[in-house]
């Protein structure tokens, strides 16, 4: 039972206790000498009054919070465009003050200040990540700080596998007809592009060796700035490498440059070419279900398939349930068999006509192609002609259903499905191999690098959830660590990780050096960039603005009624002491009593 019903029954008991005492003292006394009625109403009624006024002096009634509004600056702010107010505070990344406004080290010390603030208006860049979650359920009004001239978003790639393309995507703000270029680890031109209206811009690369690197993306006849030159963290990592089962119906160019990229590539590859008459060249396996749960990915020839046998395709097609990912390639219409097994299967396959389609050849000057394609190998060094040369023209049909695949290859040229937990994929380019041919056995690569790496059955490796955008002396939560994680600086001194006490395998870390850092759990490790407090300050402040503007609510948000605080007591303790000091009094005076023996004296 709380302390306000032990009240409450304390109160009662008191109460009633007085007017039995009352009741029974009118009652029982003689008719000569018994109280006026009135009497002994008026002093039940002022006891009920002085016992509940008591609870009220006690316990006094809740009142509405006054909506006050607090003015609060951050870094940037406009001191012209404030408001008149009587609160007014400044956290410590706000530089001027205005007149009368008073610093803070964070919002939730300011609002401890101001315990009746129900809204805030925010000027400037934006909230810190320390301040937001006390805004709590409070109003929120938000006039942001224009974002500096250069990169105010970028999107850096993935973790890479050697000799992967990449791309790099992101936005300039106040710049008009910007160009922008990304440059290697060394410093050489990799690609080069133009903003669009939007200032939306698109640059590609090519991993090299495993490890972590840091490209730039720079903005061209611009005033080198922490705005206008954006460090790119680059991750190539040579990952366990897929097994790759290879199945054609008849030698061909095609199989031959297949087998050179997945040699180039790393692959484990197993092949099979049929033929003719019963013979087969190559070290696959059998289409059953042991040797295809050894295998993350079958590329099959639609005239291999038309070929296998009705217990390989049910062999495939539970192999593909539970994991495998499957490639047919077609260059030509696919026969009414295989349409049908791919519908049921769930890729419901429908092409069009042959037409011709290019690769995009990337840069068009020998030193960035150069920077592109890097120096070659020495059966293959780098020739300076590819440059100038027009790549061969490729017979694709144009596919309608499915999911579009890797966008090196167009969203027409290969299509997908999930299938239980494999995915089952069509590619319909034709003559690929000329690309190799043609010297440019890189963009052969990336086209079935992509494709397979859509399709392949995943590896079991856990990796573990961060931010992307980490900078010095600011908080991030990394989680799905084990107990015994390490981070680890650029010169291999341990960065206090400190986990979180409700459990869940998450911990915070607030890093005070920028570079290249090192995440350790068990055998495995991560590299992770830690940005500069100062770079890249356009991301920063783009990143402020959008998570304020996401609390910006016009009213705050109220479970039932309007929040309330206790209210004083002082107002109840006097009208207490008021009526209590006329009960106390009307006691003590005699008139109403004796009604009776008054009036005999008189006779």
């Amino acid at each position: 039972m709380s302390g306000g019903y032990w009240l409450i029954a304390l109160l009662l008991a008191g109460v009633g206790g007085s007017l039995v005492r009352l009741v029974l003292g009118h009652v029982r006394a003689p008719r000569a000498l018994r109280p006026a009625a009135w009497r002994t109403w008026a002093l039940a009624a002022l006891t009920i009054g002085s016992a509940g006024l008591l609870y009220r002096v006690l316990m006094p009634p809740p009142v509405a919070l006054a909506r006050d509004t607090l003015v609060v600056l951050t870094a940037g702010a406009d001191l012209a465009s404030l408001p008149p107010a009587k609160r007014v505070v400044a956290l410590p990344e706000a530089a001027d003050l205005p007149p009368g406004a008073h610093r803070a080290p964070d919002l939730a010390t300011a609002l401890r200040r101001h315990p009746d603030v129900r809204a805030l208006q925010v000027f400037g860049a934006g909230l810190e990540a320390r301040d937001r979650d006390a805004v709590g359920a409070r109003a929120l009004a938000y006039v942001p700080a224009a974002l500096p001239a250069g990169i105010v978003e970028l999107a850096p790639p993935v973790t890479l596998a050697p000799g992967a393309r990449f791309e790099v995507r992101g936005r300039v703000e106040g710049i008009a007809d910007a160009r922008l270029s990304l440059l290697d680890p060394a410093g050489r031109t990799v690609d080069v592009t133009e903003a669009d209206e939007t200032g939306r811009f698109l640059l590609a690369g090519t991993a090299r060796e495993s490890g972590a690197a840091t490209f730039v993306v720079a903005v061209q006849d611009m005033d080198p700035t922490s705005a206008t030159r954006v460090p790119v963290p680059v991750v190539v990592e040579a990952a366990a490498p897929v097994r790759l089962l290879l199945l054609a119906a008849a030698p061909n160019p095609d199989v031959r440059a297949l087998r050179r990229w997945a040699e180039d590539a790393g692959l484990s590859l197993r092949w099979r070419v049929m033929l003719g008459g019963g013979t087969a060249a190559g070290d696959a396996p059998p289409l059953d279900a042991a040797s295809l749960a050894g295998q993350d990915l079958v590329l099959l020839e639609a005239r291999a398939w038309d070929a296998l046998g009705a217990g390989a395709r049910a062999a495939l097609r539970t192999a593909v349930n539970d994991g495998l990912g499957l490639l047919v390639h077609a260059p030509q219409p696919p026969s009414d068999a295989l349409r049908s097994w791919l519908r049921e299967a769930g890729l419901a396959v429908e092409v069009g006509r042959t037409r011709d389609w290019r690769v995009d050849a990337g840069p068009g000057d020998s030193a960035r192609l150069r920077a592109w394609l890097g120096p070659g190998r020495d059966d293959a060094p780098f020739d300076p002609a590819l440059a100038d040369e027009t790549l061969p023209a490729l017979g694709v049909l144009p596919i309608a259903s499915g999911q579009p695949g890797a966008t090196a290859g167009g969203s027409e040229t290969m299509r997908w499905d999930a299938v239980g937990r494999g995915r089952i994929g069509l590619v319909t380019v034709a003559d690929s191999w000329q690309l190799a041919l043609a010297g440019r056995a890189d963009l052969h690569a990336a086209l079935w690098s992509g494709w397979a790496g859509t399709l392949a059955r995943p590896g079991g490796a856990r990796s573990p959830a961060f931010e992307d955008e980490l900078r010095v002396d600011r908080r991030w939560v990394v989680c799905d660590l084990g107990d015994d994680a390490t981070l680890l600086d650029a010169d291999g001194r341990p960065v206090p990780l400190l986990p979180d006490a409700s459990g869940g395998g998450c911990a915070g870390v607030w890093p005070a050096r920028a570079g290249w850092h090192r995440l350790l759990d068990g055998e495995t490790s991560w590299p992770v960039y830690i940005r500069d407090a100062d770079e890249a300050s356009g991301l920063h402040a783009a990143r402020l603005r959008a998570e304020t503007q996401a609390l910006v609510r016009a009213h705050p948000e109220m479970t039932g009624t309007q929040q309330m605080r206790a209210g004083s007591s002082w107002p109840w303790f006097f009208a207490w002491l008021v009526v209590t000091a006329l009960a106390w009094a009307l006691g003590r005076a005699r008139v109403g009593r004796s009604v009776v023996s008054d009036r005999s004296a008189a006779g």
